[in-house]
């Protein structure tokens, strides 16, 4: 398959990720206060965890969320940490699989049933960790969520620069093939389906490109955050190999949520950026 095929099936995708998009949009009358949610993976690709202080600094620079979900952040005493510093005084936490790192939810609303999904197409030890809210009296369920890394980052450690020729392979694959993150967010899907909640919000790490096949399959469900803004291209990782750096971290609602003030922050003592966005419940 030459350059311009695999040009021109990007750009297909990605005409064709508008128009499914564009139908997820939902009207209704807002019945609840907005909640001002915050992804946020804070870990280092070569193993580093940036000071907690640090990190806490730059949420409270952007202003401290409602919810705050973390990825790669290392035990649950740091989670503990991170909650008296920010004064996010609920939090549940997660291991990664095998690890002492993992994922955590911190929040100023008491977080219920805290539940771990392990996905078991990935070779990480990778998963998503939920929790329930009560807002103005509607049930949110609210997700957490790390998938595999892309081999090219594994790359870009190294020091390796990659060209248009293998940047554009990689693309295909992420575009038009099954991977580990597709895959993962399949089971994602299917857990969430039987939870059977209304009001969900999700976000993390996808480690992937925006019209991906697993991001694809998010959308058929769920609607982006940054969709239509002009982050929406903008990256979110600062350790692309690409040419062209795109976002891989995302926050995901359901449609009964109307989005506001969805931006990328550009700044951080990590490798990640984070994303924050608002959600107020629309009635049905």
């Amino acid at each position: 398959m030459g350059r311009r095929t695999i040009v021109f099936g990007v750009v297909i995708l990605l005409l064709l990720g508008s128009v499914v998009m564009a139908f997820h949009q939902t009207g209704g009358q807002v019945v609840s206060n907005p909640l001002e949610v915050m992804t946020y993976n804070i870990g280092d690709l070569n193993g580093h965890q940036p000071l907690l202080k640090d990190v806490a600094e730059i949420i409270k620079s952007h202003g401290i969320p409602d919810i705050l979900l973390v990825q790669e952040i290392a035990g649950k005493k740091a989670v503990s940490r991170l909650s008296r510093m920010l004064g996010l005084p609920h939090f549940t936490y997660s291991n990664y699989k095998g690890k002492k790192h993992g994922l955590a939810i911190l929040s100023r609303i008491p977080i219920t049933e805290p539940q771990t999904l392990y996905f078991k197409a990935s070779n990480k030890g990778y998963g998503i960790l939920s929790g329930g809210i009560l807002i103005d009296g509607h049930n949110v369920t609210i997700y957490s969520v790390h998938l595999d890394r892309i081999d090219p980052i594994k790359i870009k450690a190294q020091k390796i620069d990659i060209g248009w020729e293998t940047a554009l392979r990689f693309l295909k694959t992420e575009l038009l093939e099954e991977t580990v993150r597709s895959k993962s967010v399949a089971e994602l899907i299917a857990w969430l389906s039987e939870s059977k909640s209304n009001n969900v919000i999700i976000g993390g790490d996808f480690n992937t490109v925006p019209f991906s096949k697993a991001i694809r399959k998010m959308n058929q469900a769920f609607d982006d955050a940054l969709w239509p803004s002009w982050n929406y291209l903008t990256t979110s990782y600062q350790k692309f190999p690409l040419p062209i750096a795109p976002r891989i971290d995302y926050l995901f609602h359901s449609p009964d949520l109307k989005c506001s003030n969805a931006a990328i922050i550009k700044a951080g003592p990590g490798d990640h950026y984070p994303v924050k966005a608002a959600f107020s419940i629309l009635s049905t």
